[in-house]
């Protein structure tokens, strides 16, 4: 019986047998370094953003608020969920950069193994979500997320602090024919 190709998702050879001992690969790290560097532009763009939309709500509701169509103490609700809501945003951006900068800085690998759905996969402004098993798992590229056949065995390499999906193989499982 002729034994299927091996799948090796998002790694290079030498990248892989990095992976294997628990290490970043030298492109992975590479990749790693320049995705990095894109978030901060992105980041600053998206914070921009909030604040300006912040700054337009807030105008909006000190103006409803004067003509007495909102009450202050509602008006006070919605300026508290604005600013919340951009403190959390701005907390989640910089906390996913730090985890990503130190898995950078410690070139660690964590290998788990398990089944994906592509029913599962959830987007964020700066990442893809993934569940394998039983945890979520964020993706950096989404055309990655297409390369996984739902309900295949895969070894997965994930970044430890970010829970980032780096790459991942196939493991071919032994057919197992039950007979009479």
């Amino acid at each position: 019986m002729r034994r299927p190709a091996q799948q090796i998702i998002a790694a290079s050879p030498g990248d892989l047998k990095n992976n294997r001992l628990g290490l970043m690969g030298p492109e992975q790290l590479d990749e790693l370094n320049r995705q990095i560097d894109a978030y901060h532009p992105r980041m600053a763009r998206v914070i921009r953003r909030l604040i300006w939309l912040a700054l337009a709500v807030t105008i909006a509701v000190v103006a409803l608020s004067f003509v007495r169509v909102i009450l202050a103490p509602a008006a006070l609700a919605i300026e508290v969920a604005v600013v919340g809501a951009m403190l959390y945003l701005t907390s989640d951006f910089n906390r996913f950069a730090q985890q990503l900068m130190m898995d950078r800085d410690a070139e660690a690998v964590r290998i788990i193994k398990g089944r994906t759905s592509s029913a599962t996969l959830r987007h964020h402004i700066l990442y893809h979500t993934c569940r394998i098993e039983l945890q979520s798992y964020r993706l950096l590229d989404p055309a990655l997320a297409r390369q996984f056949k739902t309900g295949e065995l895969y070894q997965y390499y994930i970044l430890p602090q970010s829970r980032v999906i780096i790459a991942a193989e196939g493991i071919g499982e032994k057919n197992s024919l039950y007979r009479l």
